[in-house]
């Protein structure tokens, strides 16, 4: 047994999702969905049917009309961005509190950097619908470390105040022998999420590894602006701290940077509304 096995081995209650988010989680890889199915099933969890529907008549997913009904949001925003609100609604709902930590300002940071990823995906023409969900989980190894080592968990998160992922995956490792990227990828692997997105998660603090996959670079870089834009930093600073040979690997210049970062921060409010 491998020191990741060893480690969700010890946790005696591992969060589950929701069955109908497991449900649209097994349908990410498969396009000829049942929609009047899928609708049936979301519409028969009332808490997660209403959360779904407040977020899909935000004006992030620009709507002109108002969603009344789980048809409709399927009609009007399509299943792909309704199976990415269903399982962002049960991820988020999966850890409601935490002692020592702001789990509302966690959320609040990787729904951000979810946007982002989404929106520099679409630019880029990659995949967004996997660009958003691998980011809305990129971190969501650290929970899982608070509750197995809540001390060295709360002592980490101090120490790493001000520094970067590699510096805090490399203090991870060198107090735990693990780090939050394999621990957030193996639960992404218990829960079911596609291949992709578990690859995304276990390298996108390492986003030039040979094992990354392309869209590790766009993760490593959402979280890094996401942080920025949250902290009210101006997008020159922003793009001026980005990594060069990651913001190389993407081909995009820090002129043009500096541009996408203002064009998102309209998203903060939007992601902000999900929680």
């Amino acid at each position: 047994m491998d020191v990741v096995d060893k480690f969700f081995h010890s946790i005696l209650n591992l969060p589950t999702l929701p069955k109908v988010v497991q449900e649209v989680i097994l349908m990410l890889d498969n396009e000829d969905v049942d929609l009047g199915e899928l609708g049936a099933r979301i519409a028969h969890d009332q808490v997660l049917s209403a959360k779904v529907l407040r977020m899909a008549n935000s004006s992030y997913y620009g709507v002109s009309r108002t969603i009344k009904t789980i048809p409709d949001a399927i009609s009007v925003i399509g299943v792909s961005k309704l199976r990415t609100l269903v399982i962002a609604s049960g991820v988020t709902g999966t850890f409601t509190t935490l002692p020592g930590l702001d789990i509302n300002r966690f959320w609040r940071h990787s729904l951000v950097t979810a946007a982002v990823a989404g929106k520099i995906s679409q630019e880029l023409k990659k995949p967004t619908e996997t660009a958003y969900l691998a980011a809305l989980m990129h971190s969501i190894g650290q929970l899982l470390i608070h509750i197995v080592f809540p001390i060295q968990a709360a002592e980490i998160d101090e120490e790493c105040k001000g520094l970067s992922v590699i510096e805090r995956k490399a203090l991870e490792n060198a107090t735990l022998g693990l780090d939050h990227c394999q621990v957030g990828a193996e639960l992404a692997r218990r829960w079911n999420f596609p291949e992709d997105i578990q690859r995304v998660i276990r390298y996108y603090a390492d986003p030039l590894d040979k094992m990354a996959c392309d869209l590790a670079p766009v993760v490593f870089m959402a979280a890094h602006i996401a942080f920025g834009l949250e902290n009210l930093e101006e997008s020159a600073h922003i793009a001026e701290t980005l990594k060069p040979e990651v913001a190389k690997a993407l081909g995009v210049d820090r002129i043009e940077w500096i541009e996408r970062i203002d064009s998102y921060r309209p998203l903060i409010p939007e992601a902000e509304s999900f929680l």
